[in-house]
């Protein structure tokens, strides 16, 4: 079987119309149709919307989303065609806009120093020992005069109230 025989399952759709401008987003669907990719196939591959993929071949910018979102669409459309991402990540940079950050600059530690955390005050401190001992026992007299608990295991002074 030769090259020739074998058929791509993907579509192809043909070279742009020479009205186009030129520019490195148009520049992108000459790329993508010469590499016999269709809209949909890239729209697949990469996981976002057909849509915006066409917004940024046809440079309605403003359609496309901001930020990650579109430096993610970026990265891996040029990453697919096979070509260098800088040069549409600097054009489009107002759109891009600052993106930094992300979980390898994340110390979690910084927000729990001592003047975010507001110590608890002693008096709320005993409070709450007192409410749960006052539950506890509660709960166990409960379980006494409903013989849920053995009398046997009382003091000698205490089973009295429970006969």
């Amino acid at each position: 079987m030769s090259a020739e025989d074998f058929v791509s399952p993907l579509r192809v759709e043909s070279q742009p119309a020479p009205a186009e401008r030129v520019s490195a987003a148009v520049s992108l669907r000459a790329l993508r149709v010469s590499k016999g990719l269709s809209l949909e196939d890239v729209a697949a591959r990469l996981k976002f919307p057909a849509r915006y993929i066409e917004a940024l071949e046809s440079e309605r910018f403003e359609e496309l989303p901001r930020g990650l979102g579109l430096k993610s669409l970026l990265k891996n459309y040029t990453k697919l065609l096979g070509v260098d991402s800088k040069p549409l990540e600097e054009a489009l940079q107002s759109y891009v806009g600052q993106v930094e950050g992300g979980i390898g600059n994340h110390n979690s530690t910084r927000t729990l120093d001592h003047k975010t955390v507001a110590p608890l005050r002693p008096l709320a401190a005993w409070f709450w020992w007192v409410l749960i001992a006052v539950v506890v026992l509660a709960a166990a007299m409960v379980a006494l005069s409903h013989d849920i608990l053995p009398t046997s295991w009382l003091p000698t002074w205490l089973e009295g109230w429970f006969k």
